[in-house]
């Protein structure tokens, strides 16, 4: 009778563990469903869209953590940046609570990419400018800041109608010379003079001219995302100004390390640099391997 009675109490004991493992699975795979991560398979340089419905306040992928910020449709959402230099594989994307407490990992796959090499011929003086440190400051600050306000609605708009001369990624030589650089943004060709507009709508952070960059425009678009505008002749806006899409904000020019006019812009979602063709659709001129006439 004795044995009977432990036999019974040890099948309750392994049934009640066997009930609360099942109902942590199914919690689990319950949670992992009320979060995702689009695209589920990625290139280099490119961004992730992520949401859930349940109250997360942040997503990390391989030590990158980025904000999720709640919309007016009562879900939340985030941009995670894949940058150029992250290594391909699978990878698991985990939503996280305030207090840090993991609530739900989908999964990304990351693959492998190869980008093209471009040759850009200067001339001795351009190739010689470089950055201050008080402007190397100025874009870090930039960079680094990500504001609560959603400003930006998909789709963005093109900056200008010109196509794709210098696609994002190539790997960039000078005069015949490796950089070790990468291109973080795209050149369209354009004529001097002609209008660039605003991508979409958000709050202007930089005017000035940079000793490399040129004449340059910056503009935060909210919950992570930032856009910045190259090389322009002439700048149309001021700091702290409110823009809308398409709005002038600029013109076309070849200032700073260029040399010929055109526009190099710049998407960065949490203060990296991402491919702008992921973002808006616009025609290529032709083969990144040939000599461009843009930096």
């Amino acid at each position: 009778m004795k044995c009977q009675i432990q036999s019974y109490r040890s099948w309750h004991i392994l049934a009640a563990l066997l009930a609360t493992l099942v109902a942590a699975m199914f919690a689990s795979t319950s949670s992992a469903q009320q979060c995702t991560a689009e695209p589920a398979s990625i290139p280099l340089g490119q961004t992730v869209r992520l949401r859930c419905e349940i109250p997360a306040a942040t997503a990390r992928l391989n030590g990158r953590t980025v904000r999720l910020f709640k919309q007016g449709s009562g879900d939340w959402r985030g941009l995670m940046p894949v940058a150029v230099a992250d290594a391909p594989g699978a990878y698991p994307i985990e939503f996280l609570a305030e207090d840090g407490t993991a609530l739900a990992s989908v999964s990304l796959t990351i693959r492998k990419t190869i980008f093209p090499s471009q040759n850009v011929v200067l001339a001795p003086q351009i190739e010689a400018l470089h950055s201050t440190p008080e402007e190397m400051q100025t874009l870090t600050t930039f960079r680094d800041s990500v504001s609560d306000v959603k400003y930006w609605e998909d789709p963005l708009v093109a900056p200008l109608p010109g196509c794709v001369i210098s696609p994002f990624g190539v790997k960039r030589l000078h005069n015949g010379k490796p950089t070790g650089e990468f291109h973080a943004g795209i050149d369209q060709r354009a004529s001097d003079g002609t209008p660039i507009r605003a991508v979409a709508a958000g709050i202007v952070k930089i005017v000035q001219p940079f000793n490399v960059l040129g004449g340059t425009v910056a503009i935060d678009h909210g919950q992570g995302l930032e856009t910045m505008y190259l090389h322009m002749s002439k700048l149309n806006v001021e700091a702290g100004a409110q823009v809308n899409p398409g709005d002038i904000i600029g013109y076309v020019g070849a200032t700073g390390r260029a040399n010929g006019p055109h526009l190099h812009w710049v998407v960065y979602v949490n203060g990296v640099p991402v491919n702008p063709q992921q973002w808006v659709a616009l025609k290529s001129c032709g083969s990144a391997k040939t000599k461009s006439q843009t930096k």
